[in-house]
């Protein structure tokens, strides 16, 4: 074997779009825990289609995400480019209006800003931090390079820039003067849904990535920034092994990864028993925390997750709402979780059969405490805990329900706390360092869960593997 992948998540298939793209020649071995792709970025099947089991949706590629609009066009999402070089995408692709509405004070409303709540002094501080959103948004650093990217591997490395990653979020903010009730909710709600973290427990540096960082350029007639489909980011995994000229061995644990002279040799269980192969190279796409396990280097500081709740109703026909008609994603001001996506809409059908998943990062609680209270909960549980979050703004929900499925993510997505993107905490370095003949690849390298950085991580790792196997080539990042 000359390269074996261990995870086939978002990086684990991105490295092997990387080599497949680049014409390796060599033998290629994908191993996967679970008995199908995607990890984080799954999917699921229920009586209504296929449905997102965690991440639903990536943002259209800035420029620096070069890697990322290759591997979009590669799977047709991006028909092609302008004169300009700007990406044009398949209708499809890009998410239906209505995009997203918000429960609040009774009724449900477009947007996500709590319009009917909203005060003088509110909208007054929300236009202040449009402005500020829009400076940081241009901004670059003493290198030139934006000051903030995807990936985070293109923002810049500019100390007084960087010096934000030591102080919380809601410290910054407070220093700012920013402090709307409403204001603070929407940045909030921002946090939840990408970190899985409270305002306190980020860093300021990640919060401004956040609304920062993104600057596509789409010029599509729809008017939305984002890509989704009924499976989530499951339509893009899938798609992804689709196209590889090497199958994953599923279901199958590896144990240990040893240097055998030469080579590395991965033991590992499977249904038929212990088993083990030995590769010229290997790229571990797994947590870091996970890495350390199988193979051996120096303990340092790792990433932690916030673990999720994740439910999906199935519902036999959309659930009555008062105002604003179903969207893609129904978000719940101040609700306990975050709201959910309907993976009807992007079929356009608005009426019929729909599974509604709900969402719930475990914020501002020790994760490993919330980790074990979340293994202990019984699926129902779960799932009448998201029906009673609902209930509220679907009084029919009930007698809409007629089934449910429950995850439970006790990794679902890396925490950026204060510190984590300091340039002189090292921890994301020290995770992403390559041992002799190992490269590492996973979205919490770049210390945020965004298809972009797991990707990223997977490309650069597949760019290593081959350098250090004797292949050059032009690289993608």
């Amino acid at each position: 074997m000359d390269i074996a992948i261990v995870g086939a998540g978002v990086a684990g298939l991105s490295a092997a779009w990387r080599l497949a793209r680049a014409g390796y020649p060599g033998r290629v071995q994908l191993l996967e825990l679970a008995d199908r792709v995607g990890g984080t970025a799954g999917w699921g099947d229920g009586p209504n289609g296929a449905f997102p089991a965690g991440a639903h949706y990536i943002t259209l590629p800035s420029p620096e995400a070069r890697h990322v609009r290759a591997m979009l066009a590669d799977l047709g999402v991006i028909t092609g480019f302008d004169a300009e070089g700007r990406p044009r995408y398949r209708d499809t692709d890009l998410c239906f209006a209505p995009q997203e509405r918000l429960y609040v004070a009774g009724q449900w409303i477009e947007g996500l800003w709590p319009t009917a709540l909203a005060t003088a002094a509110d909208r007054i501080q929300k236009e202040a931090w449009d402005a500020l959103v829009d400076t940081w948004t241009h901004a670059v650093g003493a290198n030139g390079q934006p000051a903030f990217a995807i990936p985070v591997a293109r923002s810049s490395q500019d100390p007084a820039i960087r010096v934000l990653a030591r102080v919380s979020f809601a410290d910054w903010l407070d220093t700012q003067g920013f402090d709307s009730p409403a204001l603070r909710w929407t940045l909030e709600y921002a946090t939840r849904d990408d970190f899985g973290t409270t305002l306190a427990e980020t860093s300021a540096w990640a919060g401004l990535h956040y609304h920062c960082a993104r600057r596509p350029d789409p010029a599509d007639p729809v008017g939305t920034h984002v890509l989704t489909w009924p499976a989530g980011n499951g339509w893009l995994v899938d798609a992804l092994a689709a196209a590889l000229p090497w199958s994953v061995r599923p279901e199958v644990l590896v144990r240990r990864v040893e240097p055998v002279g030469d080579l590395h040799r991965l033991v590992f269980h499977e249904a038929d028993g212990v088993g083990a192969i030995d590769a010229r190279h290997v790229i571990l796409a797994v947590p870091a925390r996970v890495a350390d396990h199988l193979v051996t280097r120096p303990e340092a500081p790792r990433p932690d997750f916030t673990p999720w709740r994740v439910v999906h109703l199935h519902c036999d026909a959309p659930p009555a709402s008062r105002g604003v008609p179903l969207a893609w994603d129904s978000v719940v001001y101040q609700g306990v979780g975050l709201g959910y996506v309907s993976n009807a809409h992007q079929t356009g059908s608005y009426g019929g059969r729909t599974t509604l998943s709900w969402y719930e990062p475990l914020s501002g609680q020790d994760p490993a405490e919330a980790r074990r209270a979340l293994l202990e909960t019984p699926w129902a549980d779960s799932a009448a805990r998201a029906i009673e979050a609902l209930r509220g703004c679907h009084p029919d929900l009930l007698d809409r329900v007629q089934g449910a499925h429950v995850g439970h993510w006790g990794h679902g997505t890396t925490r950026p706390v204060p510190g984590l993107h300091a340039l002189d905490a090292g921890v994301l370095s020290a995770a992403a360092a390559p041992l002799p003949g190992v490269s590492f690849a996973h979205t919490d390298l770049s210390g945020m869960s965004l298809f972009e950085e797991a990707s990223w991580h997977g490309v650069r790792a597949a760019e290593e593997a081959m350098a250090a196997l004797g292949v050059t080539g032009e690289s993608l990042l």
